[in-house]
This record gives C-alpha cells, sequence and structure tokens, in this order.
C-alpha cells in the first residue's frame, strides 16, 4: 500500500471514529400551552391590556347590548365568555373591532351598487 492510500483511510477511521463517539446534540421536548403562553406573555402584557379594554369598551356600547340582549345573550354570560378568552383570542377580536368601518362609511361594493340603482333610475325616467 502506498504512503498516502494508508494515510486517506486512517483519516476516514479517526473522522468515523470520532463521529460514532460524539453524543447527538438535537434534543426535541415537547412545550405545553401555558409554558408558551407564559414565554410571550411578558412582552404583550401591555397589548393584551388594552386589547381587553376595546373589547369591554365595544360591547358597554348601548346598541351592542341592546343587540345581544335581543339574539338572548345575557350581560353576566357575555362577561363571563369575555374572561374565559385567551390573548390570542382577544387580540383578535380587537383587531376587527378597530378595522370596522365607522358608521356612515360605504364600502367599495356598497357604493358600486348606490350608483347602478341610480344610473337604472334614470335610464327608468
Amino acid at each position: 500500500m502506498t504512503p498516502r492510500r494508508l494515510s486517506g483511510q486512517l483519516v476516514a477511521l479517526l473522522l468515523s471514529a470520532g463521529m460514532l463517539a460524539l453524543p447527538p446534540v438535537a434534543k426535541a421536548d415537547l412545550i405545553g400551552t401555558q409554558q408558551l403562553t407564559g414565554q410571550a406573555g411578558g412582552a404583550s402584557t401591555a397589548g393584551a391590556a388594552h386589547d381587553r379594554q376595546v373589547l369591554e369598551q365595544f360591547l358597554a356600547r348601548a346598541d351592542v347590548r341592546q343587540r345581544l340582549q335581543h339574539l338572548g345573550v345575557s350581560e353576566g354570560l357575555t362577561q363571563q365568555r369575555v374572561a374565559a378568552l385567551s390573548n390570542a383570542e382577544v387580540a383578535s377580536l380587537a383587531s376587527r373591532i378597530q378595522s370596522m368601518p365607522a358608521a356612515g362609511t360605504l364600502g367599495f361594493q356598497e357604493t358600486v351598487i348606490i350608483l347602478l340603482v341610480a344610473i337604472l333610475v334614470v335610464l327608468a325616467v
């Protein structure tokens, strides 16, 4: 055997033995929901409190309370269900409330429908 081939085999043997001797470094554990929300909760506590305040202000409006009563949902039940919501659910509801158009604001579809009806009325006359 040539010295070059022998040294190549020796290097390969040493690398293989070294790789087999090292313990695996990857580790996978299950993460519980409480642990996950506990880590994210510290940074977004102020945001969660603001979102809950937005939701409570929305539910305190007279028209919302009246609509909920019309649907048969009591105020006490509403408060219990809001208190049981997670921070992610409250954030989702708060963002939907804040993105709702103000009263009297027309969207694109409503504007197109009104224009089409106006054109039909003008053509009919």
